[in-house]
C-alpha cells in the first residue's frame, strides 16, 4: 500500500513540474513592452526632417517660375547662400549654409542642399523636385540622404500641394545612428473669414502622412497623422489634428484641439492617461 501511495505522489510531482514548465515557456514567449531610450534624439530627427523639407519648399517657391505658396512658419535663413543655374529648362539650386547658419528655431546648421527641378509644369500641372544633402550637420548631428518632392498647382482654385518622400540617415557624435523615412503631403488653401482682407493673403494648410525611424540601438518609432494637421497663416501653432506615435510597443496620441489658436495639446499615453501639454 505504501509503495502505491509513494508512486502516486511521484506521478503528481512530475505532472506539476510539467505544468509549471509549460507556464514558464508561455511567459517566455510573451513580448514585453520595451521603453524607448532615444526620445530626445527622435525629437531631433523629426525637427531636422521638418526644417529641411520646409526650407526646400520655400526656396522652390522663390526660385521656380510657377506660382507657389506655403503656410510653413519655417523660412529660409538669411545666412544661407542661394546659387542657381539653368540648363534646358532644368534649374539646379544649391542652398549653402556654410560652416554655421542659425535657423529660426535657434538650431545651427551647416553644409548644403542641392536640388533640381523643371521650370515648367507638366501636363498634370506638377513639377518633380529632387534634392540631396551634402555634409549637412544639424545640431551636431550629421544628416545625409535624398528626397523627392512633387509640387502640384490647381489653376481653378490656386491651391498648391507638396508631397515629399525622404530617406535620411542620422549619425550622432556618440556613434548612435538612425534612419528615417517620411511620406508627408501639405496642401495650402486660399480663404478668408474677414471680408476686408484679400483671400490671397489669408490661407491655411492641411498636412497628412507618416514616418518610420529606426535607431541603431533597436528603438523604433512609427508616426501617423490620423487627422490632418491644420496650420493657419494667422496662428503660430497647429490649431487641430491628431498624431499617433508608436514607440517600440507603446502608443502615444497627441491631439492638437478643435481649431482654437493656442499652444495647448492633449497627450494620451499607452495606459490611457491624458496630459495637457504646452507646445
Amino acid at each position: 500500500m505504501k509503495k502505491r501511495v509513494f508512486a502516486f505522489a511521484c506521478m503528481v510531482c512530475l505532472v506539476c513540474s510539467f505544468l509549471l514548465s509549460c507556464n514558464n515557456d508561455d511567459n517566455d514567449t510573451q513580448t514585453p513592452i520595451t521603453a524607448v531610450t532615444t526620445s530626445k534624439q527622435h525629437k531631433d530627427v523629426a525637427s531636422a526632417n521638418k526644417e529641411i523639407i520646409s526650407i526646400v519648399e520655400n526656396v522652390f517657391g522663390t526660385e521656380s517660375s510657377v506660382r507657389s505658396k506655403t503656410n510653413s512658419k519655417i523660412k529660409t535663413p538669411k545666412c544661407a547662400t542661394i546659387t542657381s543655374e539653368i540648363t534646358e529648362d532644368i534649374k539646379t539650386v544649391v542652398i549653402d549654409f556654410g560652416e554655421r547658419c542659425e535657423l529660426s528655431n535657434g538650431v545651427v546648421i551647416s553644409g548644403s542642399i542641392r536640388m533640381t527641378f523643371s521650370l515648367k509644369l507638366d501636363n498634370e500641372s506638377k513639377i518633380e523636385i529632387k534634392y540631396t544633402l551634402d555634409k549637412v550637420v544639424y545640431k551636431d548631428i550629421t544628416v545625409s540622404g535624398n528626397a523627392t518632392t512633387i509640387f502640384s498647382f490647381q489653376n481653378d482654385t490656386g491651391n498648391t500641394k507638396f508631397t515629399t518622400t525622404s530617406d535620411f540617415s542620422f549619425v550622432w557624435k556618440d556613434t548612435l545612428t538612425a534612419t528615417s523615412k517620411t511620406n508627408f503631403t501639405t496642401e495650402s488653401f486660399s480663404g478668408s473669414t474677414n471680408p476686408d482682407t484679400p483671400a490671397s493673403l489669408v490661407f491655411y494648410s492641411l498636412t497628412t502622412g507618416n514616418s518610420i525611424t529606426e535607431f541603431g540601438n533597436g528603438d523604433k518609432y512609427s508616426v501617423e497623422i490620423t487627422v490632418p494637421l491644420r496650420n493657419e497663416s494667422s496662428c503660430e501653432y497647429i490649431v487641430s489634428g491628431v498624431v499617433v506615435t508608436k514607440e517600440n510597443s507603446a502608443t502615444v496620441t497627441l491631439n492638437y484641439g478643435d481649431g482654437k489658436c493656442d499652444n495647448i495639446a492633449t497627450q494620451t499615453d499607452a495606459d490611457g492617461n491624458e496630459t495637457t501639454i504646452e507646445l
